[in-house]
């Protein structure tokens, strides 16, 4: 998003020239080109505020356009630095509501929703999940506001981001909630979004969405939604590709290749032919990317590693308890991880998951993993919502939420997904923060603690980083001398 709903206009000079140029770029799908731009843009709003606290405007400019350098950069594969640009634009934003001078609830839900990406890009797949939850709920809260008309083009356009974030590395369940949520709502938004400035960016995002909603909905053998789906997307990414950009040619491409797969399916051999061979005529490494993709397959459901999980260890307690997690939770949607329960009962579902966790590793280890992620997914809502459990029960459930860490994430690193393994390896880390202030009467819990700094640690100098490995292990040292 483009962020225009502030406190500044666009100078009529350099500095506006090269916003404008910047905005033209992103909007012709073009990102990769606009950083230059953006870092001027930077530049020269920060020389208007120096030894000017209260310049807003430009505080504001800088903070929109350090959001809008994220995705460049991103697009660019530069993701390190664009999670350094979203922290400088949380920052500014921050900065903003605190001096009461914007209400910052959606331009922050924006950064959430961008880091997602970002950390999805580097593979750290299990924060992007929550990052995007966040986003999604902020942005629900909106539309159901005062001001809710105006922020339901975004909160669509957030639906499709979560949908795919969830397609990879959540339950596909919840990503085709997501995705038929946000398909529906930019249909039914079509009139106002089309005369908008950011109709382009809107489009992709749908084609996002029907993308993932065409997906889920043939592996689970509606191919009649499928088609559907891939319908609104071939039309809209049809349309898109008159903008002449390489990015949404592939699009194009991306939804010929999808649909003719589909056809081919339910026996419509000759149309999905056609579209099949149009898509490799154009663009074959597209369409083979495509091919793969499908030909992989999604994740496990909740419910279906569930039902893997009772076959493989034999009927547990808590089974049909745990299932009940696949309907949303009284005043939710179930289009979000922690649609599926309370802030409370999340910290009780997902020790009842972790139970499960060890004895199925030795079994089942993607059955054992969809439910591990799971249940990272609610202790890490319960601890964000500041549940009672979480804030005053810590020596109960932190023990089971970092061992559960430290055996997932070292499962990740044993299959060779090294970047999911360090993603829960850091978490494994913060969550053993927690426990220190009762590691000096429980020996338990200290060799917990230092075991996951130390299994953070490990993960960082396998990845190259030495210097932050260092530190993790001299964490576990010191803890270890309780110093």
């Amino acid at each position: 998003m483009v962020d225009s709903g502030g406190l500044w206009t666009p100078p009529e000079d350099e500095l506006g020239e090269a916003l404008q140029t910047a905005q033209v770029l992103i909007e012709e799908g073009r990102a990769d080109e606009a950083g230059p731009y953006q870092q001027r843009v930077i530049e020269l709003a920060r020389e208007r505020a120096e030894g000017h606290p209260n310049h807003y405007e430009a505080k504001h400019l800088m903070a929109a356009t350090q959001y809008e350098l994220a995705g460049s950069l991103n697009a660019s594969g530069r993701h390190e630095e664009a999670l350094a640009a979203l922290h400088e634009a949380q920052l500014g934003y921050t900065e903003l509501s605190d001096a009461g001078v914007l209400v910052a609830t959606s331009f922050l839900a924006d950064v959430r929703a961008r880091r997602a990406m970002t950390q999805a890009h580097r593979g750290h797949g299990a924060t992007a999940v929550l990052e995007m939850d966040g986003a999604v709920i902020a942005y629900g809260q909106l539309v159901g506001g005062d001001e809710g008309l105006k922020h339901q083009p975004d909160f669509a356009r957030v639906l499709a981001m979560n949908a795919l974030i969830l397609r990879r590395y959540g339950d596909p369940a919840l990503a085709v909630a997501s995705a038929d949520a946000a398909t529906q709502l930019f249909l039914q938004l079509a009139d106002q979004i089309n005369e908008s400035p950011q109709s382009l960016s809107y489009a992709r995002y749908l084609c996002t969405a029907t993308a993932v909603s065409a997906d889920v909905h043939a592996a689970e053998g509606r191919l009649d939604l499928a088609l559907e789906a891939d319908e609104i997307g071939l039309t809209t990414a049809d349309t898109l590709a008159d903008s002449d950009s390489a990015t949404d040619m592939r699009t194009l491409v991306a939804a010929l290749t999808r649909k003719g797969k589909h056809l081919g399916i339910v026996g419509r051999l000759m149309e999905g032919e056609a579209c099949l061979r149009t898509a490799y005529d154009t663009d074959p490494e597209t369409a083979n990317r495509v091919t793969e993709e499908l030909d992989r397959g999604l994740p496990l459901t909740l419910v279906a590693a569930l039902e893997n999980a009772e076959i493989k260890l034999g009927p547990f307690e808590q089974y049909h308890r745990l299932l009940a997690l696949s309907e949303p939770a009284p005043g939710m949607t179930l289009a979000t991880v922690s649609g599926r329960t309370d802030p409370e009962s999340a910290a009780v579902r997902a020790t009842e998951l972790a139970e499960v966790i060890r004895p199925l590793l030795l079994q089942d280890v993607e059955t054992a993993l969809t439910l591990g992620l799971e249940a990272h997914y609610l202790f890490a809502i319960s601890s964000e919502r500041e549940s009672h459990r979480m804030r005053y029960e810590t020596s109960t459930y932190a023990p089971i939420w970092a061992q559960l860490l430290l055996d997932i994430s070292e499962a990740y690193y044993q299959g060779g997904r090294t970047e999911m393994a360090l993603d829960l390896g850091g978490w494994c880390a913060e969550v053993a923060t927690a426990l220190i202030p009762f590691t000096d009467e429980d020996a338990v819990m200290k060799d917990l603690a230092g075991s996951c700094y130390r299994h953070h640690g490990d993960l960082l100098a396998a990845t190259g980083d030495l210097t932050a490995s260092q530190h993790a292990h001299e964490a576990a040292q010191q803890l270890q001398l309780g110093r």
